[in-house]
């Protein structure tokens, strides 16, 4: 909703404008009316007046002034190429020579956003260690150095290795704290322990004398409980996923351990775990004799049925990392509960914003009819009309299906389309020859199923005229196992994915059971996690705090509630490659 400040500056931006078409000179009131729209947080109507202007007729002021404004307008709406192209005009390049050192910070300070986006990430951490260096106070150095290693925090491990032999000394110095952090994250002992080793490495480094904010408040050690109860069904129907997430739990458990014992500066701090079956007890009961025998925090449970029954308790005593998240919680988060769970709605918000920035508005749903694929189905198609784009359909499979050719044929139109063929044949000529079409105004085929099924959903859509269609799904396309010969039915579908399926992302690889299905496998992955939420609590709570790498994605809380943010990859020849969003 606009205050009061935001509509003065759209009735002087609006008033601006109405002079402009009176005006001999219209493009510097244009150029103010834009600032003002864009102030006010209108930015697609910004841009729009920005396209009114003719550079050409701006004087040099005027000029760096409308192309920094189309630089942050490019990037507000995720445009990150054009917002580069900003900066290669003629006229800009020869005027940036001129620019006094406001104008050349916030320049460089562009500069470094458009590259991140735009993949170049090394560009980019160039770039702001650059700014850092024309910052006079230290509390502006802090806070460019509190945004390279946020930015550290959201790349691979394999990008981090880089510096052990990067040319640049300054940037070799981020990056082999930023690599020290990550393989010791477990531990927040141990990362304190390794940035006052590195610090005495790198004595004048600019992160040894202005450190990130987590090193700086995080030298008052917080010690992690020292007790851990998880609760979980270990029998019938759920005791093969709990197990699988229990030995996820566990891999991350004795990574810490051998850490531990590899080195003479890092006293143990393990837990100790105890494990409650809720099959055998209710969720009040496990939790009560959890509190009972000392525990300081609680991971569990595991079933909605049994998450819900925890939100019925009147109190949680101890901090309590749920195993599932309820879509319908109440709006005010329970105190000492945090829910976490491979929730599906996170990678299609994840979806809907990529493709909205990629300028895709219709969109077709191919989902399966089982309770994730519903509730997921529904969550886009209404997620997808608030920002303001179209599901043409919303087709749901069953399980049993074998062939997807005829079910597809509706949503993409092909039988009317033959329909139509038939009726020429028989009212026109039996031998004409007619090749059917489908509809061609779908921008996007979001695909949600599992290896098997998509392995069929893709082939049959290049079979019904639709190969041209992008096509996205979520993380349940892939399990991690590389299986080219049956993957190459999948070349050219985008996907999240999950870091851990990725090469190169993580210190070491998970090691899941490879005859697991996808969805256990990933369950492993979210054990792993588990393990290192319960570690950095205080951090996950701070104000401004830094997300997690994890396994299962960058990994924050928001309003009780653990929010993943996976990456992008692609299928290619039956190969994945990890593809920039």
């Amino acid at each position: 909703m606009l205050d009061v400040s935001d509509l003065s500056a759209l009735d002087k931006a609006s008033e601006l404008i109405a002079e402009s078409e009176l005006s001999n000179s219209p493009d510097s009131l244009l150029l103010r009316a834009s600032s003002l729209i864009a102030s006010a947080g209108d930015i697609e109507q910004s841009a729009t007046v920005l396209t009114r202007i003719d550079p050409d007729k701006l004087d040099d002021a005027e000029f760096i002034e409308y192309s920094l404004l189309g630089i942050e307008l490019d990037l507000l709406m995720s445009n990150w190429a054009m917002a580069l192209g900003w900066f290669e005009t003629d006229r800009y390049v020869l005027l940036s020579t001129t620019f006094d050192r406001n104008t050349r910070l916030r320049t460089l300070e562009l500069k470094s956003d458009a590259n991140f986006a735009q993949g170049d990430f090394e560009q980019s951490l160039l770039t702001s260690i650059q700014i850092a260096q024309l910052m006079t106070k230290k509390v502006d150095v802090a806070k460019i150095h509190n945004k390279i290693w946020r930015q550290l925090n959201t790349l691979s491990y394999g990008f981090l290795l880089q510096g052990q032999e990067h040319k640049n000394s300054s940037l070799a110095g981020w990056l082999q704290l930023a690599e020290l952090s990550r393989r010791y994250q477990h531990s927040q002992q141990a990362q304190i322990q390794q940035y006052q080793s590195w610090q005495q490495r790198w004595r004048r480094h600019p992160a040894a004398l202005v450190p990130p904010a987590p090193f700086k408040a995080g030298l008052n050690y917080m010690r992690p409980p020292a007790q851990v109860a998880l609760l979980l069904p270990l029998q019938e129907q759920y005791e093969v996923p709990s197990y699988t997430l229990l030995d996820g739990f566990m891999e991350a458990y004795y990574e810490l351990l051998a850490q531990t014992q590899n080195s003479m500066n890092i006293e143990s701090d393990l837990p100790r775990v105890r494990i409650y079956d809720t099959s055998v007890y209710s969720v009040q009961k496990a939790y009560n004799n959890a509190i009972e025998d000392g525990a300081e925090i609680i991971i569990g449970p595991m079933r909605k049925s049994k998450v819900a029954a925890l939100l019925a308790m009147p109190e949680l005593p101890v901090p309590t990392i749920s195993l599932n998240r309820l879509e319908d919680s109440p709006s005010m988060p329970m105190k000492n509960l945090l829910q976490f769970g491979l929730s599906p709605l996170d990678e299609m918000s994840q979806i809907a914003d990529r493709a909205w920035q990629n300028g895709q508005r219709k969109v077709l749903i191919i989902a399966p009819d089982s309770g994730w694929g519903t509730r997921a189905n529904e969550f886009f198609k209404q997620y997808w009309s608030s920002k303001g784009g179209t599901v043409l359909d919303s087709l749901s499979y069953p399980s049993s299906i074998n062939d997807f050719t005829p079910l597809l044929k509706r949503p993409l139109q092909i039988d009317l389309s033959e329909e139509r063929g038939l009726q020429l044949k028989r009212f026109i000529n039996s031998r004409v020859k007619f090749n059917p079409r489908r509809r061609q105004d779908i921008d996007l085929v979001v695909v949600l199923g599992y290896p098997v099924r998509a392995r069929q959903i893709k082939p049959a859509l290049d079979f019904l005229y639709a190969a041209d269609i992008p096509v996205v799904a979520t993380s349940h396309i892939y399990s991690g196992v590389e299986q080219v010969g049956l993957d190459r039915d999948l070349s050219g579908v985008e996907f999240v994915a999950m870091p851990w399926t990725l090469p190169g992302q993580m210190p070491s690889q998970l090691k899941p059971n490879q005859q697991l299905h996808t969805a256990y496998r990933h369950l492993y992955a979210m054990g792993y996690d588990a393990f290192l939420i319960h570690r950095h609590l205080p951090r996950l709570s701070a104000e401004q705090a830094i997300p997690i790498f994890g396994s299962t994605g960058l990994l924050s809380l928001s309003d009780g509630v653990i929010k993943r943010m996976a990456k992008w990859a692609k299928f290619k020849r039956g190969k994945v490659n990890q593809i920039q969003p």
